[in-house]
């Protein structure tokens, strides 16, 4: 596996959630010597606006500063991403939807931070296989013999997902807009809860190649 370099963080309006996300991993990181760039982008943000005020708050009660702008996700910044990590499945379907070559590097943060390189493989089948169906329903085309055999392997491909203790229904991190600032301080830790899995496993990797070379 190659490392991670570029790492771009995809919420709605990127003033609250992605913002956040993007602050954390770039401390996490630092203080683990990764040499990981990262950024974040919303896929309906108003490009300039300020992050939130509680998002503000909450970082600075964790010793962060961090200057940031809202901006909108485009192809420059998915061509520029490495990995694209998703607030929610619903941002994930999105992104992959306007940007189909997009398809083999992104996930939801929950995602890729609590299932081994073999799970995430199986769910990102299952997204293709979904895409492709619902392709075939829009188009109106192919056999009902191969869509109805589609619609059976998404069938069995989610129970073995679900057997196995994989969270198909729970990608999502909550958005904290218009909450007060404990919304925002429950969104913040279950932020570097998830990004300090991701940072260990990237110093594990890294050190397995070092020792590798």
């Amino acid at each position: 596996m190659d490392p991670v370099k570029n790492v771009l963080l995809v919420c709605t309006g990127n003033t609250c959630r992605s913002p956040m996300a993007e602050a954390i991993l770039t401390r996490l990181a630092g203080k683990e010597g990764l040499k990981v760039s990262v950024r974040s982008a919303g896929l309906f943000a108003m490009d300039g606006a300020e992050v939130s005020e509680n998002t503000r708050k909450v970082l600075g009660e964790r010793g962060i500063r961090h200057s940031h702008r809202a901006r909108s996700v485009n192809p420059e910044l998915i061509e520029w991403a490495d990995l694209i990590l998703t607030m929610t499945l619903d941002h994930k379907r999105r992104l992959i939807s306007m940007n189909p070559d997009s398809v083999g590097k992104v996930y939801t943060l929950k995602e890729y931070a609590l299932t081994d390189g073999e799970t995430r493989e199986r769910i990102r089948r299952l997204e293709q296989m979904t895409a492709e169906l619902e392709a075939r329903r829009a188009l109106g085309g192919g056999k009902e013999e191969d869509v109805r055999s589609l619609e059976e392997s998404i069938r069995r491909e989610r129970k073995a997902l679900e057997q196995d203790g994989v969270p198909l229904e729970d990608l999502d991190i909550p958005d904290p807009f218009g909450g007060d600032v404990d919304t925002y301080r429950r969104c913040a830790d279950r932020l570097e809860e998830l990004l300090r899995r991701i940072v260990e496993r990237w110093r594990r990797e890294e050190g397995r190649r070092k020792a590798g070379n």
